[in-house]
């Protein structure tokens, strides 16, 4: 299966780098070269994302209740500039 974006075939990665998969939310990214800020909350079976303030993500019935915390990036280089880990006891609005 081909993907197409601007006219150009992709598959997650172009030459010069940038990230071709667009976020399902318009706009919650910033440009290439800006600090994006991600909030990842788990709370109980739920999990919620934003980006940016945009809540771009939901789950729930997550079956992990500990274990290790992983970080990635899907299809193109990442840098974390900061990693802050914090106990909740309920979710931001």
């Amino acid at each position: 299966m081909y993907f197409f974006w601007q006219g150009m075939p992709y598959v997650g990665l172009s030459l010069d780098k940038k990230r071709r998969i667009l976020n399902l939310t318009d706009d919650s990214e910033n440009p290439l070269g800006a600090w994006n800020q991600m909030v990842i909350e788990c709370l109980n079976n739920e999990i919620k994302v934003w980006e940016n303030g945009d809540l771009v993500n939901y789950g729930y019935n997550a079956t992990a209740s500990s274990g290790q915390i992983a970080l990635q990036a899907e299809g193109a280089e990442v840098e974390f500039r900061k990693v802050v880990l914090t106990p909740i006891r309920s979710f931001s609005e």
